[in-house]
């Protein structure tokens, strides 16, 4: 038997960090889903998480483990394999570490993702988004915060950990201004900013008496405090709320902060910017992941229907005979 908290130990201080170099937020999701299957199995195993053995997770744990998380805790299947990708993760450093345990590893990396259903993106209007903005009471400067972040959602097109990770030293406002966002993988990219938007930061940060070189988190809570990705989406429903109220059209949407980032993609693609230039916008790895937002298009996709034609031709009208019944009878 193999004592299970030697390899958890040195797969997150030494195997993720130095010799994968994978992001801190990486490490974070990882270590989420070990704290829930170290108690789904120390439950199972009626033994401490401390003295379980790597033989106790077995696959069809494993396979319990992760129907829980969709029945009992109401994960969706992406969120189902997220975790299940973190456990492959873990189980092919345990077999390169290991080769006494190649059989077991082996048969827990061959648990397949689940297929899940794609569902249509959704993205705001034009009209919409100045709608939502609107719902924002500027005039404190909480409210100037959470109008910056919308805009900068919108504007940036950057994911929500994305956002809340900058700094006021990530932002260049001589012209031409951008923000150096920092995305998944550890990649960079530098994003060109409006320079009405560059003025709203530049304006808060007078407001707030911050300095632009400062390091500290750009969004803060009422604590000082960096924003949460919950704490962001909290705010943005909270306008959503109001902005519903009255616009119904709004409630046939689910508005989340990656909503924004799918409205950006939209209107860029509206306006006849390259898929690459979008690609290189959103910091996507592949084209094929931009390629989504042409499918969505529906006035795109009508637009095209339109200028192909159609071979069908409307029928000829028919004058009838006089008389109902001759009518029917000419039918």
């Amino acid at each position: 038997m193999h004592d299970l908290a030697p390899f958890v130990t040195t797969y997150f201080v030494r195997h993720l960090p130095d010799e994968r170099n994978v992001s801190p937020n990486t490490t974070a999701a990882y270590r989420d889903t070990f704290k829930l299957l170290l108690r789904f199995v120390s439950k199972a195993a009626r033994s401490p998480a401390e003295t379980l053995h790597v033989e106790d997770l077995t696959p069809e744990r494993l396979l319990q483990f992760l129907a829980t998380l969709e029945t009992t805790r109401h994960n969706t299947i992406r969120t189902r394999n997220a975790r299940l990708a973190a456990i492959h993760s873990f189980f092919r450093y345990v077999l390169d570490t290991d080769p006494a345990l190649a059989g077991l590893c082996q048969r827990i990396l061959a648990i397949p993702l689940k297929k899940s259903p794609h569902p249509v993106l959704t993205y705001l209007s034009d009209t919409e988004l100045a709608h939502l903005l609107a719902q924002i009471d500027r005039s404190t400067i909480t409210g100037e915060r959470d109008y910056l972040l919308i805009a900068l959602l919108y504007d940036t097109g950057a994911r929500i950990q994305e956002l809340i990770d900058l700094a006021p030293r990530d932002f260049r406002f001589a012209a031409p201004p951008f923000v150096r966002l920092r995305g998944k993988g550890r990649r960079e990219r530098l994003c060109p900013l409006l320079r009405q938007t560059a003025r709203l930061v530049r304006s808060f940060l007078s407001s707030a008496r911050r300095h632009v070189d400062d390091a500290a988190p750009l969004l803060q809570n009422h604590r000082g405090q960096r924003f949460t990705r919950h704490g962001a989406r909290y705010l943005l429903q909270k306008y959503v709320t109001r902005a519903r109220a009255s616009l119904p059209q709004l409630n046939r949407l689910h508005i989340t902060p990656h909503t924004l980032r799918h409205t950006k993609a939209m209107h860029l693609l509206q306006s006849g910017v390259p898929l690459v230039t979008i690609k290189d916008i959103l910091g996507h790895a592949d084209v094929k992941s931009t390629e989504v937002y042409v499918q969505v298009d529906l006035e795109m996709k009508r637009d095209a229907l339109n200028r192909a034609g159609s071979p069908t031709r409307p029928l000829p009208k028919r004058r009838p005979p006089k008389g109902l019944l001759a009518w029917l009878e000419a039918l």
